[in-house]
Parts: C-alpha cells; structure tokens; sequence
C-alpha cells in the first residue's frame, strides 16, 4: 500500500508540472439536475443515478438502479449538454455527456495576401459547431462498513473548429458514513493528470484537484420533514483569479451549498449557493418516475443563467 501511495503522489506531481490551465474544465459540466439544485452538491449523497459522476465510491454504499436523461442550457442557451446517467446498481454505473456550441462563425480576409483594412475586411466563409462528448464508467467497493472508495475512468471526444482530439482520466472517490445523520465524500478528480492529445500534435494535461464534501441528513422533529444539507469545496492546485471563490498563488477554491427539503415523500424542494451564483430547482417522484428542474441565476460579469431538466426511471 505504501508503494501506490507514493506511485500517485509522484503521478500527480509529474503531471502537475506539463499541465495546462483550464485544460479540464470540459468534464466539470455535471450531470444530475437535483445536484445543480443544490448548489452543485452530491459527493456524499445520492438523489440520481448519476451519483457515479459526483463521487464513485457513492455506488457501494448506495444501490439504486435507474436512468435519468438530462437536457441543459448553459448562458442563456450560448451552450447545450445532452446526459444519460444509468445506475445499474452492483457497484457499477455510465455517464455519456454531449456538450454543443451552435452555429459559430469562421471569418477570412477578402484577399489573404493583404493585411486588414477597410479595403480588406474579413467575411464569414463557413458556420460551425463545437463538440464534445465525455464517457465515464464507475466502479465501486466497501473497505468496510462504513468505509467506501470508486474509481471513474472517463474518455473524451472533441471536435472544435475543425480540429479534434481526444482526452483520457480517471477520478479516484472516497466516501465515509456515521452510521446515521453524517456523510463525508472525497474525490481526486483527474488523479494523475487527465491527457488531451490534438491531431496537431499539441499535448494537453488537466490538473489534478480534490473535491471534498459533508452533508448531514435529519427530520424536522415537530412536522417530520426529510431535511439534507450539503457543503463542498473543490481545490485547484492553480490560480484561477476571480474565477473561484478563494485565489492566491498557486491556489484556488470553489465553495459550494446545498438544501433539500422534502415537504411531501412526492416533493423535493431545493436551494443552494454555486461559487457566485443563487441556484433553485424542484423534484417531482411519482412511483418509479422521476422529474427534475434546476435554475441557477446569472453571476457577476457572467454570460447568464443556466436551466437544467430531467427525466428519470428507477426500478
């Protein structure tokens, strides 16, 4: 066990030191629309079969079977994430997201030879379409019973103006349970440095970052109302600026909260705080079907707000 450890620890520093800033930030666009509702929360508790995604080891600890398909718009509509999360339940769990940029302009100079001018202005020759597509796979197992750990492989397809490449990573997931009211999950997203290789030529590496999370679980004692509350940090070993929450030199964070109130065993009510930005949503379960809706509110010097939607099917 000491040998791995050091093994990871060498990984992550080898990876740290070719890595590329921002060269991940195509496999932060969760799935799981309750998440988003409460404030992009949900390593250390599940509300949908994408639980895999937010944290691995979730699958040893909770086994729910089912499939929910999500559609999302992204800065007023600027970007769209299709998802399919299916819980197959024994550990094991898929999450296929489809991101898309619609309708983006290529411009050329009217005469390529001459610099830019009023007598040489550009002009739109072509429209295309930014895409990228992201599979991943958990796994999970139980060290003990109250001790969980995942793993997530995850593969990616881009194809962006023209040029496309492919990525590949895994996430490393840890879960602890009191037995009772108390979670904590653990997630070391990108463990050993997730590579994005371009037909080009060009190599880029995704830094890896830890995510960590506590929730506790309770019932409002006088009306006996199912109340969960989430909070999250995620730390980037880079400076992201204004972009987190906390930055400094060669460090950063992103806060996260989240509450759930089920007002009736049908009805879920949810609010919560992601990074810079108010988020709210409902869920609505009725026998094995599911339906969720997720607004999160346009931030400061933000492009605009996001909308998410799902449908879901337990059994």
């Amino acid at each position: 066990m000491k040998y791995i450890q050091i093994t990871v620890l060498l990984l992550m520093l080898m990876s740290a030191l070719g890595a590329t800033k921002y060269a991940g930030e195509i496999f932060s666009f969760s799935p799981g629309v309750a998440n988003q509702a409460m404030g992009a929360t949900g390593l250390s508790y599940t509300v949908s079969p994408a639980a895999g995604w937010w944290n691995p080891a979730l699958l040893a600890h909770d086994s729910m079977r089912g499939i929910e398909l999500m559609r999302s718009e992204h800065f007023e509509g600027l970007l769209s994430q299709n998802q399919l999360s299916l819980s197959l339940g024994n550990a094991i769990s898929l999450n296929i997201n489809h991101l898309a940029i619609d309708k983006i302009k290529l411009t050329k100079l009217e005469n390529e030879d001459e610099i830019l001018s009023n007598d040489n202005r550009p002009y739109v020759w072509k429209t295309v379409t930014n895409q990228d597509v992201i599979v991943s796979a958990s796994f999970a197992r139980p060290l003990s019973e109250r001790i969980f750990v995942g793993i997530s492989p995850k593969f990616a397809y881009r194809d962006l103006a023209e040029h496309s490449g492919y990525g590949f990573g895994a996430d490393l997931g840890a879960l602890w349970t009191s037995g009772n009211h108390l979670a904590v999950g653990l997630n070391l997203r990108d463990f050993f440095g997730t590579q994005i290789l371009w037909e080009s030529g060009e190599h880029e590496i995704a830094l890896p970052n830890l995510d960590l999370e506590a929730s506790y679980g309770f019932e409002l004692l006088k009306y006996e109302i199912p109340v969960l509350l989430a909070l999250r940090a995620q730390a980037f070993p880079e400076e992201r600026g204004e972009a987190s929450n906390l930055s400094s030199s060669g460090f950063s964070a992103d806060l996260h909260a989240g509450l759930m109130l089920q007002i009736i065993p049908q009805l879920s009510l949810m609010t919560g705080y992601d990074v810079d930005s108010f988020t709210a949503g409902l869920g609505l379960n009725i026998k094995s079907l599911g339906i969720n809706y997720a607004f999160k509110a346009k931030a400061y010097d933000s492009l605009g707000y996001t909308q998410k939607i799902s449908l879901g099917y337990s059994w």
